[in-house]
Parts: structure tokens; sequence; C-alpha cells
């Protein structure tokens, strides 16, 4: 699986800044679309490892983008979107495998979020899906989501392995129920 990432971002200032800031932190430079077209393009035409939507697009909504990408095999799809949103992107993403963040987002919590799904996309296992799991529905970050694995591991002796299947079958029981309550 690719390295590459894609960050796909209507505003070009603001998307050379997450650019720049994705350099230093993952030691590859990401490329940057500034519209859906483009964003399209790149990732049919490539091997990504993530693709980030973030912002509004000038072209088309970022919902209707992730959504096409994630039916066209794209994988390691992750949108960043104000939280006043959140429910609207639920109901049009919801199981299609993008992973939704919510602003106000640190820079820790996307740079996280970016290795968890290209960890994942690597073949990463087990407890790599569970943490983007509780990073995706508790809003935690990585590290209190390994933590929590660790300590559910300990308290009940068994393999973290096994402790993330349980983790991520409670999470996945969590959603279902929300969703009927809808």
């Amino acid at each position: 699986m690719s390295e590459r990432v894609l960050i796909v971002c209507g505003q070009q200032n603001f998307g050379k800044k997450v650019c720049d800031m994705l350099a230093v932190s993952l030691g590859k430079r990401p490329m940057l679309s500034i519209s859906g077209a483009d964003a399209r393009r790149k990732a049919l035409m490539s091997s990504m490892g993530a693709v980030l939507i973030a912002g509004r697009l000038p072209d088309e909504n970022p919902l209707d983008l992730a959504l096409e990408l994630s039916q066209n095999d794209v994988n390691g799809i992750i949108i960043v979107i104000d939280r006043g949103e959140l429910f609207e992107a639920h109901d049009v993403l919801d199981g299609s495998g993008v992973t939704i963040l919510a602003n106000p987002l640190t820079r820790n919590a996307l740079i996280q979020a970016i290795r968890l799904v290209m960890r994942i996309n690597e073949g990463g296992g087990t407890l790599d899906r569970a943490k983007l799991m509780l990073v995706h529905q508790k809003g935690w970050t990585e590290p209190q989501a390994h933590r929590y694995i660790q300590k559910l591991s300990m308290d009940k002796r068994l393999p973290r392995e096994v402790a993330a299947q349980i983790i991520m079958k409670a999470l996945k029981r969590e959603k279902e129920a929300q969703n009927d309550e809808k």
C-alpha cells in the first residue's frame, strides 16, 4: 500500500499549510488538490495511503466526494467537518468506511488519525482498527484509545487483540443502537 497522502482543500493557502505540517510530521510531502475533480483524478490514478478532505470545495460537496471515492475503492478517506454538520455527515457516510473528524481539531489528533488510517490500509491489525473506532466514535486521542485497550486487556486478563475485538463489537452495537433511535 502506498504511503502517499492527498490533501483536498478548497482554500489553497490553508491546504499548503496542512501539507507543510504533515510533511514535517510524516516525513513525506502530501499532494494537494483544491477541487473535487482534481482530487478524484489524483486519487483514482495513484494509490493513496490516506485522503484528507478538509473544508469546502469550489466544485462539489465534500461529503459527496468522500462517498464517491469510497465507492471507487479508495481507502483511507478522512473528512474534517464542522460539528454542526456531523449528523448530516453520519447519515451520508454511514457504512462507507470514511473516517469523520469534527472541527475544532488539534494538530496532533489530525496526524494521529492519518497515521492510524495509513497503518490500517497497510494491513494494520485489530488494535489499530479498534483505536480508530474509538478515535472516531468517542473523540479520543490515539494514546487514550491505546490506554483504554491496554487497561481492558489487563483488567480482564485477555490478549490485547481479544480486548480490541470486544471493544469493536461493543462500539458497533452502540452505533447500531444510536441509528435505531433515529
